[in-house]
């Protein structure tokens, strides 16, 4: 068969091998032969898991990275076709005072010039949510979490874009996002230092 990048040239091949204790291309090559070309994601990742008994994430991570192979989707794309975005950053503060603060940065000029509309914030005892839907339909959720004592993780997921190079102009957007946030964040603490 025909693949459309070469097993040892994926970009998760070293870490598939080490969690599962074969290689891609050995993975490769038994799904091959077991017809996995023809099959939807969730039967690949399901024979996995009763022929050779790869559980959990690896079955997802094989399946992935397999599909990615043979040409059935690119590197960030899901199994529904579209891809998504993603940015990080460890702030100071608990999860209330992070989502208040970005809540706060994203004043409605700033979600009009990215094209957000008004955000909903919901809670779970351990997650703090930020969510607003797009004026292109795709869907974003902040997500924020305690990581260790007086820091948090603020995570953004857009999910649903179309194409690879609307999901790298996302991406790019919202690091740009991230670095202005942060920037305000500084600025904020030097005003108050200055009290």
């Amino acid at each position: 068969m025909t693949h459309a990048i070469s097993p040892s040239e994926h970009p998760h091949a070293a870490r598939i091998e080490k969690g599962t204790g074969t290689a891609l291309a050995g993975w490769t090559s038994r799904l091959d032969e077991a017809g996995a070309p023809d099959l939807d994601h969730t039967a690949i990742a399901r024979m996995l898991s009763e022929r050779w008994d790869v559980e959990g994430w690896w079955a997802q991570g094989v399946t992935v990275a397999y599909e990615q192979i043979i040409g059935r989707r690119v590197v960030g794309q899901s199994c529904e076709g579209d891809f998504s975005a993603s940015a990080s950053r460890t702030l100071s503060g608990d999860p209330d005072a992070v989502r208040d603060s970005w809540d706060a940065f994203m004043t409605p000029a700033r979600r009009e010039e990215i094209g957000l509309e008004e955000p909903t914030l919901t809670d779970t005892a351990k997650w703090r949510y930020w969510r607003a839907a797009t004026t292109d339909g795709t869907r974003l959720s902040v997500n924020i979490t305690a990581k260790d004592e007086g820091r948090s993780t603020l995570g953004i997921e857009h999910k649903g874009i179309e194409t690879a190079d609307g999901r790298d102009a996302w991406k790019a957007a919202w690091k740009r996002v991230l670095a202005d946030y942060t920037d305000h964040l500084a600025q904020q603490a030097q005003k108050d230092d200055a009290r």
